[in-house]
């Protein structure tokens, strides 16, 4: 379970690997990641999904327990950085499962 001196911390690095999260950004959006690294609000992803919607889930908070039935998930993207995080949730294997299998959304 991550430890909320993990995310509370501000301008401490603040290293959260080997887990999936689900990380919202003030202007940036909604991502599915993995191997985070968080700054103050600066997030550094090893790996994301942007989540540009979905179905079956009321919040965010839902999202990271139970994944979602639907949605625009898009393709993954190595190393992102977002300047903007205001929520980090930490997923459950339910929910990464889910979002792992998640179609991509491209246009």
């Amino acid at each position: 379970m991550i430890e909320m001196s993990e995310i509370s911390e501000m301008g401490e690095m603040s290293e959260m690997n080997e887990k999936h999260y689900i990380v919202r950004g003030r202007d940036s959006g909604v991502f599915f990641a993995r191997d985070i690294k968080r700054t103050g609000t600066e997030v550094k992803m090893g790996w994301s999904r942007m989540i540009h919607q979905w179905a079956g889930a009321a919040a965010l908070s839902q999202v990271a327990v139970d994944g979602i039935e639907s949605g625009r998930v898009c393709v993954i993207v190595e190393g992102r950085i977002v300047l903007d995080a205001c929520e980090i949730i930490p997923c459950t294997g339910e929910a990464a499962a889910n979002l792992l299998d998640q179609p991509e959304w491209r246009a």
